[in-house]
C-alpha cells in the first residue's frame, strides 16, 4: 500500500470516528467550554475579592492605628489579608495585653492551610515567646499546653529555628517551674534540658548565653 493510500485510509478512518461519535465529542466539548468558563469566572471574583480586601485593609490601617476593630471584618476572608490582618490585630492586642484573644488568633494562623512552613514556624515561634511572657503577666497556667502546640509546630527543617527551639523548650520547663512555685535545682527535667542546649554544638552561642544566665539566676534566686 502506497504512502498516499495509507494517508487515505487514515483520514476516512478518524472520519468514520468523528461520524460516529459526534455527539459525544460535541458535549465533551461543551463540558470543557463550561470548565473553563467556570475557572475564569473563579479566577475573576477571586481577584475581585482580594482587591477589595487589600482597599479595606490599608484604609483601616491608615485611618487609625489605635482602632483596628475592624480588621475583624476581613480575618474571615481567605486570602493574604486574613493573614495580614490577624497579624496586625495580634500585634495590638499583644501591645494591649489582650493576650488570651491574641492566642486564638495564633492558633487559627497555624490552622491555616494557605501558609509555608517557614512562615508557620516563625508564627510559631513568635506566639511561644509572647504566651511564656502572657504566662508570667497574668500568673496563669491557662495557655501551657498551647505553647507546647506552638514550640511542636516550628520545624526542624530550618537550621536558623533549632536554637530558638531549644531556648523556647527550655523556657516553658521554667515557666512551669515558677507557676507552679517548685524547685529549680532538683528538677531532673530542667536540668537535663539545660545539659542538652550547653552540650549541643548546634545551639547557638547567644542561646547558651542567655539559658546560661536564667539558669544561674535561678539556681541562686
Amino acid at each position: 500500500m502506497s504512502e498516499e493510500n495509507k494517508n487515505n485510509s487514515l483520514f476516512k478512518k478518524i472520519q468514520n470516528f468523528i461520524f460516529t461519535n459526534y455527539l459525544q465529542i460535541i458535549i465533551s466539548l461543551v463540558i470543557l467550554l463550561i470548565i473553563f468558563i467556570g475557572f475564569q469566572t473563579y479566577n475573576y471574583f477571586k481577584i475581585q475579592d482580594i482587591k477589595k480586601s487589600s482597599i479595606s485593609f490599608f484604609d483601616i490601617i491608615q485611618d487609625d492605628q489605635n482602632d483596628l476593630s475592624n480588621l475583624k471584618n476581613l480575618i474571615e476572608d481567605d486570602n493574604i489579608f486574613s493573614i495580614l490582618s490577624k497579624l496586625k490585630l495580634i500585634q495590638q492586642n499583644n501591645k494591649n495585653k489582650n493576650f488570651s484573644y491574641s492566642n486564638e488568633l495564633y492558633k487559627e494562623l497555624l490552622a491555616s492551610s494557605n501558609l509555608d512552613d517557614l512562615y508557620k514556624t516563625s508564627i510559631a515561634a513568635n506566639a511561644s515567646y509572647t504566651m511564656i511572657n502572657a504566662s508570667y503577666e497574668e500568673n496563669t497556667n491557662k495557655y501551657l499546653n498551647d505553647i507546647t502546640i506552638y514550640i511542636n509546630n516550628i520545624s526542624d527543617e530550618f537550621d536558623g529555628y533549632f536554637s530558638i527551639k531549644k531556648e523556647l523548650e527550655y523556657l516553658l520547663i521554667v515557666t512551669e517551674i515558677d507557676l507552679n512555685k517548685s524547685q529549680y535545682y532538683n528538677n531532673s527535667i530542667v536540668l537535663d534540658k539545660y545539659n542538652e542546649i550547653f552540650n549541643s554544638s548546634l545551639v547557638s552561642a547567644s542561646i547558651k548565653e542567655r539559658v546560661k544566665k536564667i539558669h544561674e539566676f535561678q539556681l541562686y534566686k
